[in-house]
């Protein structure tokens, strides 16, 4: 997949999917996906987004741009044009039909869902798009709303499904697990202590987190899927902080694997965190939560 910096132009004519796109949920998707079978049209599939939020998202993110851009590559995505937000944000609707998606990328396809907005001050709608593309000569699909069920396929309604524990039916709008992407760094080494020596994750800052507690998860290292327990929150029982943290006990496997990257996947949600009496009924729990993932992750892809 070629990645451009807006305002670099693309080659070919291009089929545009537009959208911030954070978590690639099932709806997203289906956008990215349409302009992905124009492909057979003879046109590139793009997509054109943001680096980052124009404004800062006070949840976070459920994906971030090195996540996106692997969720695109694997969607059949070849082109993925990434802006600076105050490059653009004094363009009319007009400009930018115009200078973006004409003359920069070429488009002769754009792909969005029924509430995209565009243009300074976010003053056009699909409306104006439909206008804008036809004076352009670009064919325009515009996606209704997405539903799963009675539930509404979106990024805020797929956060809530997080913070309630309910990880299993935002992994199914997501089409995939949520998951936590970070270096191994030293801890404390409290679980080394216990018997159970964890690996500690580094956290993304902007990364959206989901309802404290503990879950079976994958963990995948240099190549390699481990099962695994997983505590996301502040360990109450063990430390005074405040600072939530990743830490992931392998089932199978022992190592420290300090500085190599991984990919934490979360399954299932297991239980809340919580501060226990003493570090032996701590102990007592961990060994219970580590056979309940095992029985979760046993018909897992490994």
């Amino acid at each position: 997949m070629e990645i451009l910096s807006y305002p670099q132009k693309a080659e070919k004519p291009t089929a545009v999917a537009l959208g911030f796109f954070d978590g690639v949920h099932m709806a997203h998707r289906q956008i990215i996906g349409l302009a992905v079978s124009q492909k057979d049209m003879g046109l590139t599939p793009a997509v054109f987004t943001f680096a980052e939020l124009p404004q800062k998202s006070p949840t976070g993110l459920l994906t971030d741009n090195s996540e996106k851009q692997g969720i695109f590559k694997n969607l059949g995505v070849e082109l993925l044009c990434l802006c600076d937000f105050d490059a653009v944000k004094t363009f009319t609707p007009r400009e930018f039909v115009e200078k973006v998606l004409s003359n920069t990328l070429h488009a002769e396809a754009v792909v969005c869902g029924y509430n995209f907005r565009f243009g300074k001050e976010a003053k056009g709608d699909t409306e104006t798009l439909k206008a804008l593309c036809k004076e352009f000569g670009i064919k325009l699909f515009v996606l209704d709303e997405v539903f799963s069920g009675n539930t509404q396929v979106s990024s805020s309604n797929i956060k809530k499904l997080l913070k309630d524990g309910e990880l299993k039916e935002a992994n199914r709008l997501l089409k995939e697990d949520y998951s936590f992407e970070g270096k191994v760094i030293h801890g404390k080494k409290i679980g080394r202590k216990m018997g159970k020596p964890t690996l500690n994750i580094e956290l993304c800052p902007q990364k959206f987190l989901p309802r404290f507690g503990v879950y079976a998860c994958e963990v995948s290292l240099s190549g390699t899927l481990y099962k695994a327990v997983a505590n996301i929150g502040v360990k109450p029982t063990v430390t005074g902080e405040n600072i939530p943290t990743l830490e992931a006990f392998l089932i199978d496997a022992e190592g420290d694997f300090y500085g190599d990257t991984a990919r934490v996947s979360l399954v299932e949600f297991l239980r809340d965190e919580k501060k226990f009496e003493s570090i032996a009924e701590l102990q007592k729990t961990i060994e219970a939560d580590t056979e309940k993932a095992k029985e979760i992750l046993k018909n897992s892809s490994f």
